[in-house]
Parts: C-alpha cells; structure tokens; sequence
C-alpha cells in the first residue's frame, strides 16, 4: 500500500506543477500581451479619424467650393494652405487613359498626416516632389465605403485615405473615374475637428 499512496502523492504534485506552470505562464502572456497607452491611442485614433470624416462630409455640402483645374501631367495646379482648410474642392478632370483623372498638388508649407476625402470611389495615389526628385508617398490607411457609412454615418464621401504630407510639393493623383468633375476635402488629422 505505500507505494499506491507514494504514486498518488507524485501526481498531486505534479498536477500542482502543471497548474502553477500554466498560471505562470498566462500572468507573463497578459502582462506582454495588455492593452497599454499606446493601443488605446490607436482605437482614440481611429474614431477621431471617423469623426474627421464626418467633419469633412459637413464641408462637401458646403454651398460654394473653390474650382480647379486637374492637370494631366505632374505636379498639377497649386493649392494654398489657406485655400484648403475647411473647404471643399470643385476639381475638373481632364481626360485620361479610360476615363477622367489629374494631377493637384499641396504644399510645401503642409505637413503631417493628412486625409484626402472625395465623392466618388477613385483610386488615389500621392507623390512627394523635392529638390531630391518624385517619391511615393505610402497611404497609411484606405477607408473601406462600408466603414465611412458606418462610423462617420455618411454616405457623401466614397474614397478617404490617409497619409503624412511631407515638405515639398505633395502631388495627388485622382482617377480615372467616370466623370469629369469631383469634390475634394483635404483635412490635417491632427487638429481639433468640433
């Protein structure tokens, strides 16, 4: 009989090993895997990019935008600053490949992460003209229609992207599309959007 409790008292103990063992090893899984500061600012992120959205859709509705003239060629006619804060952009397109597209450019004074929200569903690319020549600039987040409609609760604007401005000529291609005008919002992402 000793050696039936000597057995049991070794699987005790090891099922006590085992347990503390998996203990131990989910405290060190939640203490690396945790929601810190820095994934709440992500998801705050997130719902003030929607609310910047929103706030531009407010702008698309405005009564008179300021008109240009897309470009077929790069860098496209300049926008000011002041020009394009808070305001809608009536841009013509000109004929291009399949259909309607152009160049317009921003800055250099125009830094930081940016939002470029349009009317209609476009593809849109963003190039950084500076003394050191053309480089892509990588959109950082393409905004699905489906998530525009539902987190910023419109349906006004159908393609929204956003990307970091970089000194120098900030040049956005738009198209093609199917027509020849669009309306355009460019937001900063980083200030107060009440």
């Amino acid at each position: 009989m000793p050696y039936v409790s000597h057995c049991i008292y070794f699987k005790v103990k090891d099922n006590r090993m085992r347990i503390k063992t998996f203990v131990n090893i989910l405290i060190i899984v939640l203490f690396f895997c945790s929601c810190d500061d820095e994934t709440k600012l992500v998801y705050e992120g997130q719902d003030s990019l929607f609310e910047i959205i929103e706030h531009a859709a407010i702008h698309m509705q405005d009564g008179s935008g300021l008109a240009r003239a897309a470009d077929t060629v790069m860098p496209g006619p300049h926008l000011d600053k002041d020009s394009i804060e808070h305001r809608r952009i009536d841009v013509t397109l000109p004929v291009m490949g399949a259909g309607f597209g152009g160049y317009i450019h921003f800055g250099p004074d125009i830094t930081g992460d940016m939002i470029v929200c349009v009317d209609v569903e476009t593809p849109l690319t963003v190039t950084n003209r500076s003394g050191m020549g053309d480089t892509p600039i990588e959109i950082e987040k393409t905004f699905k229609i489906q998530d525009i409609v539902d987190s910023a609760k419109t349906n006004l604007i159908r393609t929204a992207v956003l990307f970091e401005a970089n000194t120098g000529g900030n040049i956005l291609k738009l198209g093609p599309v199917n027509q020849s005008t669009v309306r355009i919002i460019i937001e900063e992402a980083s200030h107060d959007h009440e």
